[in-house]
């Protein structure tokens, strides 16, 4: 009886931390976004010269990242684009759509 307890105790709990590995997955596009963060700033929010990109319009973040990535220029930011795929592309600029407009402090 006791065996049986405390195999059903263990499968619960295995079971529990099954699910919650997936519920704390990040949300799509965050993994492939934190490149942009040590330029752009934490979360999209610059406190340098550069450009904030948190919060800005997906479908026009997406058509800049495409942009950069056609282009031949040497600077930084065309040869991150050329890396990811369009797919990657449209996943960053929409998880960085998503992202609050302000002061990261």
């Amino acid at each position: 009886m006791n065996t049986f307890f405390a195999r059903t105790v263990l499968s619960a709990l295995a079971a529990g931390f099954c699910l919650s590995a997936f519920a704390a997955a990040p949300p799509e596009g965050r993994l492939l976004a934190s490149q942009c963060f040590q330029c752009h700033g934490t979360n999209g929010q610059s406190k340098s010269g550069i450009d904030s990109i948190a919060g800005k319009n997906a479908s026009e973040l997406y058509k800049d990242l495409l942009d950069m990535k056609a282009k031949t220029k040497s600077d930084v930011m065309y040869q991150q684009a050329k890396v990811y795929s369009d797919a990657e592309l449209k996943a960053i600029a929409n998880y960085l759509a998503t992202l609050p407009v302000g002061s990261s402090d």
